[in-house]
């Protein structure tokens, strides 16, 4: 064991309190390791006869650190603590490169890395050499599952590409899959992993003809199903919050298991934090598994005050989005959560704000003082010439084209008619650039959202000529495959609200898309819609009256033309009294 660090006296002071005011905490309000892989209730401290002294960060230094244990308790004692120091760091990373030729273990490696992800330090040569001790110990099938777990969550939180060793430890978790040595926090832990990774495009491209993954990922919800009753309530919401980085929609298997954790989830509903509600309303939207038990679940645990106060910006915007995708009739609840945003409007960034509009309004929920209070939010952020900093954080130049999208069409739902702030949404339409690309954003949308961004405009009878004819010119530049016969009909539709007066270039890319063999796909709704948006607009679109006719043979035949306008009414005539009627020959 090494010796003793002697610090100066004012240092050792001064974190002495701060870990005193830290443990104090602790009891009360868990640390980022308390929540995750270290269930520890203290910060690692050196113990005396008087009771807990500084902590293990404080008191040794990590250039005399001779063993991996030692050098471990340090590190999460710095982590716990929060602990910053790059030069701290960067000597506990070259002592743990000093230490992979003798006997140490990869599980302590691995803990090592992942507590020097969490305070965002970064050592690629070490996360390789790890990558190695785990592929090599999978090969002499000497690797367990936990060690395999933590492994995968140091790769996941750094983010590290590694094609070779991430495809090495895919495999590995499949084998122990089919050996039944995989544990239930093993396979949530590196399931949650692989899904993160996937999300950010960290795991290797496989080839065309290869389906290992969906295998694995099939695989291991089928082990998952059928010993579900091993699996806490943690563990559930960690392979809730991997299928729903996977997005893996109509899978039987995922399905089956999401089934099967509503039903466990159902039994136990006090056991849900804020955080689970959020994880399992997004979870079940995403894979889209439309399950009424999970609903009334989380409606009655969210109807608790102190849970929906746990609930941050971004897991009440996840909560919104699950009952809204499932068009969820609890208005008291949704209510309730409209409230709660109104109470962190300040707080919600760009993608947040236009995430949780759009739930609300899809949902059918009037909230106009949330909405008000949004216009003005927004409206100041553009307007104002000097930041104000703590003021809120909602930012209309950073929004990227699909969030003004949203927001917009949000707006248009809300019925929100401020000329104002539509100005300034077509203005940020137009200027706003796609990415690291100098070219605008319209240009990389595809034919629906274009169609979105008119119908979010024209729903409150609104028309900016300038973004009109970006967006109306990208339209036409679309491959004609690209462009729907209902898309077609809904900018049609759109457009004749604010009679709008089309190029003739456009005219041509709608007419060709409605052609008579295309009409056949259309509704009964869709194809009134066309009729009333041809007329308006002047439109002749040939064998539209004929399909018409053949989906409603009672309408009269010229439904494009006289009959969609008023009928006029007949004119009442008194009826002639029975004197009068005696005299009329």
């Amino acid at each position: 064991m090494s010796a003793r660090l002697a610090r100066p006296v004012e240092y050792i002071l001064r974190h002495h309190f701060l870990s005193v005011r830290q443990s104090a905490r602790s009891e009360h309000l868990p640390g980022a390791f308390e929540k995750g892989w270290f269930a520890s209730r203290h910060v690692h401290t050196s113990s005396t006869k008087d009771g807990p002294g500084l902590p293990a960060h404080l008191v040794y230094r990590p250039e005399e650190i001779e063993d991996s244990a030692t050098l471990l308790l340090v590190a999460r004692s710095a982590a716990q603590d929060n602990h910053v120091d790059g030069q701290f760091w960067s000597a506990c990373s070259r002592k743990a490169q000093g230490l992979l030729g003798s006997a140490v273990k990869l599980r302590d490696l691995a803990l090592f890395l992942d507590a020097a992800v969490s305070v965002r330090h970064q050592n690629d040569e070490l996360m390789y050499n790890l990558g190695d001790m785990a592929v090599l110990a999978a090969q002499n099938d000497n690797l367990d599952g936990e060690s395999l777990a933590f492994v995968l969550r140091a790769h996941a939180r750094l983010p590290l590409r590694n094609d070779r060793i991430l495809r090495s430890l895919e495999t590995a978790l499949f084998e122990l899959l089919k050996q039944s040595r995989a544990t239930a926090e093993c396979l949530s832990s590196s399931l949650l992993s692989l899904g993160e990774m996937h999300r950010a495009g960290l795991l290797p491209p496989l080839p065309p003809d290869s389906s290992c993954r969906s295998e694995l990922v099939d695989g291991a919800a089928r082990v998952a199903l059928e010993h579900l009753s091993f699996f806490t309530v943690p563990q559930m919401c960690a392979l809730l919050r991997a299928f729903t980085c996977f997005k893996m929609r109509g899978d039987r298997q995922v399905s089956a298991l999401l089934l099967g954790i509503s039903n466990a989830l159902a039994r136990q509903p006090t056991a849900l934090s804020a955080s689970d509600c959020a994880c399992a309303a997004k979870a079940f939207a995403v894979v889209r598994v439309h399950d009424e038990r999970i609903l009334a679940t989380l409606s009655s645990r969210l109807r608790d005050k102190d849970v929906r106060d746990g609930l941050s910006p971004h897991e009440l915007s996840d909560v919104l989005y699950g009952f809204a995708k499932f068009t969820s009739q609890d208005t008291a609840l949704l209510d309730l959560l409209s409230v709660q945003v109104r109470r962190h409007l300040h707080v919600l960034d760009v993608s947040t704000m236009s995430s949780t509009l759009a739930s609300l309004a899809k949902a059918g929920i009037s909230c106009p003082v949330l909405s008000g209070r949004a216009v003005q939010m927004l409206r100041r952020s553009v307007n104002s010439e000097v930041s104000e900093p703590g003021r809120h954080q909602c930012d209309l130049t950073k929004a990227t084209v699909d969030e003004l999208s949203t927001l917009t069409m949000a707006f248009g739902k809300f019925q929100v008619r401020d000329s104002r702030l539509y100005e300034t949404l077509a203005d940020m339409f137009v200027t706003c650039t796609g990415g690291t690309s100098s070219a605008n954003a319209i240009a990389t949308l595809t034919s629906p959202g274009l169609v979105n961004v008119i119908h979010a405009f024209t729903k409150v009878h609104i028309a900016p000529a300038r973004l009109f004819s970006v967006v109306l010119g990208a339209l036409v530049d679309r491959p004609a495959d690209e462009f729907a016969p209902r898309d077609a009909v809904k900018i049609l539709h759109a457009l004749a609200k604010v009679d709008y007066d089309m190029p003739p270039s456009v005219q041509q890319k709608i007419l060709s898309v409605l052609g008579p063999d295309c009409l056949g796909e259309l509704g009964v709704f869709d194809l009134l819609k066309l009729a009333t948006a041809s007329k308006k607009l002047g439109l002749n679109i040939h064998a539209l009256e004929a399909q018409v006719g053949a989906v409603l043979p009672n309408e009269p035949q010229s439904l494009t033309r006289e009959s969609l306008q008023r009928r006029p009414t007949i004119k009442k005539v008194r009826r002639k009294s029975a004197r009068k009627q005696k005299w009329t020959w």
